[in-house]
């Protein structure tokens, strides 16, 4: 015959399920294939095009490498996707910065300053030109 579980083993057990995802988060980013270090695409590749950007936020575009901002309506800039503090992509938003949904820093959409740490330098920016509802790498 077997013993019921104590309440403590079924704590201990419940405790380290729980934080697994969090632990999984402050990983080493060139391990998990959703953070892939890419390099900016080349002069004149096509990037996004305009529509595809919400004023007052940013659009990511992973396979490229990069994130595309529209701070205000017609104003477009451009930056690396991956997040200065541990590699990890930053995310989509409309509230009005750059998120890292890794470890919560958070990023300028004109500039790339960082806004929020812990990140400490901001984001690596590309020159583009925009013309004809195309954002294309300068």
């Amino acid at each position: 015959m077997t013993q019921p579980p104590t309440r403590r083993s079924v704590l201990a057990v419940g405790a380290s399920v729980a934080a697994a995802p969090a632990l999984a988060a402050c990983g080493d980013p060139g391990e998990d294939p959703h953070f892939q270090q890419i390099d900016p695409p080349g002069a004149g590749a096509h990037l996004a095009l305009t529509r595809d950007i919400p004023v007052g936020g940013c659009q990511v575009f992973a396979p490229k490498g990069t994130v595309i901002t529209q701070p205000r309506e017609g104003e477009f800039h451009a930056f690396g996707a991956e997040c200065s503090h541990k590699g990890c992509f930053v995310s989509s938003s409309t509230e009005g910065h750059i998120p890292c949904r890794c470890h919560g820093s958070q990023f300028d959409l004109t500039s790339g300053a960082v806004l929020n740490g812990p990140a400490r330098d901001a984001l690596e920016e590309f020159s583009i030109d925009v013309a004809d509802g195309k954002i294309v790498m300068a």
